[in-house]
């Protein structure tokens, strides 16, 4: 593989150098260019301090988003037990029955309004009277 590609590599410059141009001048410039930005940043870059950056970011991300993952969870379970509680406390007063209370007070009370709707006198509708 390396002699072929040095051989690619010597026929190409003496293409090149018979031509009198290059090829693919454009691509190989730009090429060029981009090689040098990467040398230039691998020397004057601190990758230790970047990579420390960058770490600490993907943990408090990573935090945040378990958080709020938690929160979700919590606020689902609440609404879930919210619906089951009013579920069971309408279950709980439709099923409840009167009871009789031993009370003094409560059975005065009850005796009271039952003496007062039997000794009622009966009103006449306003529809009645015409």
């Amino acid at each position: 593989i390396t002699i072929a590609l040095s051989g690619g590599f010597l026929a190409l410059t003496a293409a090149e150098a018979k031509r009198g141009t290059r090829l693919f001048a454009q691509q190989r410039a730009q090429l060029d260019k981009e090689i040098e930005r990467a040398l230039f940043v691998l020397e004057h870059v601190d990758l230790a301090a970047y990579l420390r950056a960058e770490s600490k970011h993907l943990i408090e991300r990573a935090g945040h988003d378990i958080a709020h993952l938690f929160l979700r969870l919590v606020r689902d379970a609440e609404r879930l037990l919210t619906r089951l509680v009013r579920h069971l406390r309408t279950r709980q007063m439709e099923s409840a029955v009167p009871r009789e209370t031993n009370r003094a007070f409560v059975k005065t009370l009850a005796d009271f309004k039952g003496h007062l709707e039997a000794n009622r006198p009966e009103i006449p509708s306003v529809h009645e009277v015409q």
